[in-house]
């Protein structure tokens, strides 16, 4: 049994526990009570929500907005405005072509001017596929699709190690390989000239495909080296540890987070490709079955005249790869362009 000192005792030790968690200290130094009894649920949450409603969001987000109601919209509208002028800046000459190409006889150069022809004609596609355009496509798929898998199949090992591997003089020869791709391809098409006749090359196929290769592939070890730099090379260590050697790494590893950059080569090697027209024409200019599409589209010109709506169709056909390329690679492309420019050295 507790005598009544000690329930006293314990009576007076609770209530000063109590006074203790209900006291707090202000700010000048002394005490300040609070009410032990706690506020209903819903007071509380009415008394926050109306100071949140008060405050309006955190003070950055209350300034952001202060700003975005304001000085954003008229610069929003002028970059929508200059977007809007480079659209038509760029679209114009596309919707011309293309207009030219299904005019009648006579119409091209009529006055007044009208961007859309009163009557639509074929004509001139007829002409393009009579003169051979599906040999002209042919050759110039060929060319393309085997030019770029040989430059990207050599311009990925060789990135890979100039990215991954530390030797000697290493600098020195990313530094040969920039030089190569500052020389312009017009003034030493001579020499190359000379070289492919020495080994039987002129007019073939082959010898063209091996001048693209030459010259495109320093610009995509450049571009490629960039996109490597991006992976970490935790993933290579991984690789090892795990039984696979250099190339298992490259193929089983690391091409998939490189794709995007690989993609970004593959479409801009398609593009120089597919309309290269000055080494094209010297290499196989004297054969007339293997004109591309590029020499194809120079044929209709002459010394007594050119036919303009010819030129237009054969444009308008020749770009219809290329904006299916782009369109299939599209998503590849920016996302690979940003990220090739993160790291590099």
């Amino acid at each position: 049994m507790t005598t009544d000192r000690e329930h006293d005792a314990g009576s007076s030790s609770t209530e000063a526990t109590d006074g203790a968690q209900n006291r707090r200290s202000r700010g000048d130094g002394g005490i300040e009570t609070t009410d032990s009894t706690s506020r209903p649920e819903g007071n509380a949450a009415d008394v926050s929500g109306s100071a949140a409603d008060r405050l309006g969001g955190t003070p950055l987000e209350w300034v952001g907005n202060a700003f975005g109601g304001t000085e954003s919209r008229p610069l929003d509208v002028v970059v929508y405005g200059l977007y809007g002028i480079a659209m038509v800046f760029f679209a114009f000459p596309v919707l011309w072509i293309v207009s030219a190409s299904v005019r009648p006889r006579g119409e091209l150069l009529s006055f007044p001017f009208r961007v859309l022809p009163q009557e639509v004609s074929v004509t001139a596609y007829q002409r393009v596929f009579r003169e051979g355009m599906l040999t002209w496509l042919f050759n110039s798929t060929l060319i393309t699709v085997v030019g770029v898998g040989s430059i990207i199949a050599v311009s990925v090992p060789a990135a890979y190690a100039f990215s991954r591997f530390r030797f000697r003089g290493r600098r020195q020869l990313l530094g040969v390989v920039l030089l190569f791709q500052m020389i312009s391809s017009i003034v030493i098409i001579v020499p190359l000239y000379s070289v492919l006749t020495s080994l039987g090359l002129v007019d073939t196929r082959v010898g063209l495909i091996l001048l693209y290769v030459g010259i495109q592939t320093p610009f995509s070890i450049w571009l490629l080296k960039g996109y490597f730099d991006t992976v970490p090379e935790e993933l290579d260590y991984a690789a090892r540890i795990d039984g696979c050697n250099r190339l298992q790494t490259l193929r089983h590893v690391l091409l998939r987070p490189v794709a995007p950059g690989i993609a970004v080569v593959a479409i801009f090697n398609t593009v120089f490709l597919w309309s290269e027209f000055v080494i094209a024409y010297t290499v196989i200019g004297s054969d007339r079955n293997l004109y591309t599409i590029s020499i194809g589209v120079y044929e209709f010109q002459s010394q007594f005249g050119n036919d303009w709506r010819a030129i237009a169709a054969a444009s308008v056909v020749g770009m219809l790869p290329l904006v299916a390329v782009f369109i299939g690679l599209q998503r590849y492309f920016v996302k690979g362009l940003i990220k090739g420019s993160l790291k590099g050295e």
